[in-house]
């Protein structure tokens, strides 16, 4: 049996420990289908097996640790048999519980309350200890406005006053107002994720971006109405005049949503000078150009996760031209109005203008493919808007084809607002070779493409999308009752699997 030499052994221990402590100070799964517990498990595991060969291993690997996760530390002195020990700590993470309102954590995989008094006083011990390494505190789950309070109810001391403290996410809501903003911005120095479930006020979306744009890597956008496009706000911010590229159209989707518009668009104006540190900092690598009226400044260009629905064509395209390091992208689309504008090309052979002839009385009133599309002021026509998400549409296919891309991970699924979903559903798994090559020419396009998920069924959909697609090497879909059986589509899964030795996992929900 080979023995590695002691040092050989050190260096190996060491690297990781780098790797526990990526994976404790992380603030979402690792990985964007991960299992947050399931992972924070694994890693607990491999410390204690590291820990359990020898004592120069436990010695080694206590010394290099400098992530504490819900305080798993013994305080100085009687931190002898530790894995974490106090005076090594540099990042804090701690998890609250939305529904109790209280910090927590996980025994045996049970929630166990850390009350706030104790927090206090184990903060206060750790931040005025000798030769303290403590700089970062992390904090997951708190993420709605009113939760931001529990902030102020946490020990002051320069590691939770001075702009040191993560969040993991944060809610933008209607109900969150400037003075919430601002209130963060003096103890929150990072946002990961931002969560968007309905229309937010526009300055308080741009003054959040100017703050935290640089650490904001995952964004989820989930509304049913909304008065402007959040994509083209912030792809193209006009940091001058405080109005936005391509926002005058939108906003004018009704007489209330313009007036509201406006009167936030004046505002975010006055409150762009009032900001210009935190605009500095955001901006500092946000790519902006001079135009015309002023810097024009794309507050997407961080992102890594984005999650949007529904999202229009246009949308789509600017996102995926906006946002160069984006690695994973999940759209709701709504199937009717995609098959209604396909099949409305035109030069249309007699299959398609058949097809198109039906899906015509299908045209769904949702408006989410093609949000408030205007020509000339007025409303575009169904033809129009036809024509227009036809030319978005082959625009972004030779876009992502000539151009290259870090997605890797890709998520489609039906929404829409207005008609029967498991009817759309039904109605797709016949639809026409032409439209279904269309979508496998999408897909087809993002090259580095490795996961793909999609909540809909078709087999010659997924047959062409293995075949074009060697590089996808793991599938997820989802199905209901309706659309396939269980036993058919596990017969399925199986016919695939057995045919492509390339696919690593495929699997049907």
């Amino acid at each position: 049996m080979i023995r590695l030499p002691i040092y050989l052994q050190k260096y190996i221990i060491k690297i990781l420990c780098n790797h526990i402590d990526y994976c404790n100070s992380l603030m979402k799964p690792n990985g964007v289908f991960g299992d947050y517990r399931n992972d924070e498990q694994k890693i607990k595991k491999l410390m204690i097996k590291i820990a359990l060969v020898s004592k120069e291993w436990f010695k080694t690997l206590s010394n290099n640790l400098i992530i504490s996760v819900d305080f798993n530390f013994k305080e100085k002195g009687k931190d002898q048999y530790s894995i974490i020990k106090s005076g090594n700590v540099e990042i804090l993470k701690l998890h609250f519980d939305h529904d109790e309102q209280h910090f927590y954590q996980m025994v045996n995989s049970i929630p166990i309350e850390i009350p706030i008094e104790i927090v206090n006083e184990k903060l206060m011990r750790l931040s005025i200890m000798e030769q303290t390494n403590f700089k970062y505190l992390y904090l997951r789950n708190i993420n709605n406005d009113f939760e931001i309070d529990i902030l102020d109810k946490i020990y002051q001391c320069k590691q939770t006053n001075d702009q040191s403290i993560t969040l993991c996410e944060f809610s933008l809501s209607p109900y969150v107002d400037l003075e919430k903003i601002n209130h963060l911005k003096k103890r929150v120095s990072k946002i990961f994720a931002l969560l968007i479930y309905e229309t937010p006020n526009i300055q308080v979306l741009i003054e959040t971006f100017k703050k935290w744009s640089n650490t904001l890597e995952y964004i989820n956008v989930n509304y049913s109405k909304r008065s402007f496009s959040i994509i083209d706000t912030l792809s193209s911010y006009n940091d001058d005049i405080g109005a936005s590229s391509g926002r005058d159209n939108n906003s004018s989707s009704s007489s209330d949503s313009s007036s509201s518009s406006s009167s936030s668009s004046s505002s975010s104006s006055s409150s762009s000078s009032s900001s210009s540190s935190s605009s500095s900092s955001s901006s500092s690598s946000s790519s902006s150009s001079s135009s015309g009226g002023g810097n024009k400044i794309n507050y997407l260009s961080n992102l890594k996760v984005y999650d949007y629905s529904p999202i229009s064509i246009n949308e789509l395209e600017t996102l995926i031209k906006s946002s160069p390091k984006l690695n994973f992208i999940s759209i709701g689309i709504c199937l009717n109005s995609f098959l209604f504008y396909l099949s409305n090309e035109t030069n249309q052979n007699q299959e398609k203008k058949e097809f198109s002839e039906y899906y015509s009385q299908k045209h769904c009133f949702c408006n989410s493919l093609c949000f408030n599309e205007f020509r000339e002021g007025n409303l575009m026509t169904k033809h129009e808007k036809s024509i227009n998400f036809n030319n978005h549409f082959s625009n972004l296919i030779k876009y992502l084809s000539e151009n290259e891309n870090t997605i890797n991970q890709l998520r489609i699924y039906n929404y829409c607002s207005f008609n029967n979903q498991i009817q759309m559903l039904k109605e797709f798994l016949n639809a026409p070779n032409y439209l279904i090559g269309k979508l496998v020419s999408f897909i087809s396009s993002f090259k580095c493409l490795q996961t793909l998920e999609i909540h809909f069924f078709n087999e010659q959909l997924l047959n062409e999308i293995v075949f074009k697609n060697p590089n996808i090497t793991h599938y997820t879909i989802t199905v209901s009752n309706e659309t396939i059986s269980k036993e058919d589509a596990l017969k399925y899964s199986t016919e695939i699997l057995l045919k492509n030795s390339n696919i690593i996992e495929f699997k049907i929900n």
